[in-house]
């Protein structure tokens, strides 16, 4: 008797080993991840933690697309995910400009998605930094990654200055409500998804 092979639901997967990942890091693995590629090592963790190549579930990191690299790519059967991270900690500066990225990230997800080759995008963030849950001042205003913010399709968001190229104004399709959530005393996590 032929048995159909299962369909994985891979953003609940996706989402659970980030939430899992958040969890390890913020109970007092954080120094594991320092240095400066701690984002790396943190979306590394993450994918050893996703693949289950006997289960069908195949990663693969820094996976180029268009003139990007996309963080990470998660498949199954037909399906592919393609995931972009942040990992920011206290220790860090240039929050204005991550915010920037952060918004940027999500642009490049909804290309992925728009090109068909991903049916969908993940955007994941982790951080013990609590000026990303507050709302943004100054040049990164239109970027702000504050708690409860629901960004409307199609409204464009300007900055005076980047730390790279994007789009002027940056224009998204989908909408986003950043909801964070605490992981573990004073760390936070974003899930985000694009369609």
């Amino acid at each position: 008797m032929y048995m159909q092979p299962k369909i994985v639901p891979l953003l609940p997967i996706i989402a659970n080993g980030w939430h899992a990942n958040s969890l390890y890091v913020a109970d007092g693995h954080a120094h594991e991840f320092d240095g400066h590629a701690k984002e790396a090592k943190v979306l590394e963790r993450l994918q050893r933690g996703l693949s289950y190549p006997d289960r069908g579930i195949v990663t693969e990191s820094q996976v180029s697309f268009e003139k990007w690299k996309i963080d990470l790519v998660c498949a199954c059967g037909g399906e592919k995910i393609a995931v972009e991270g942040k990992y920011k900690t206290l220790n860090d500066g240039a929050v204005p400009d991550n915010r920037k990225e952060a918004f940027f990230d999500l642009y490049k997800l909804e290309r992925c998605v728009a090109s068909r080759e991903y049916a969908k995008g993940l955007f994941l963030w982790l951080t013990n930094q609590p000026l990303y849950l507050q709302k943004a001042t100054g040049d990164s205003a239109d970027f702000s990654t504050h708690n409860g913010r629901v960004y409307q399709p199609e409204t464009p968001l300007n900055a005076n200055r980047a730390r790279r190229q994007i789009p002027r104004p940056l224009t998204l399709h989908g909408q986003y409500t950043f909801n964070w959530i605490e992981v573990n005393v004073g760390w936070y996590i974003l899930v985000l998804e694009v369609k």
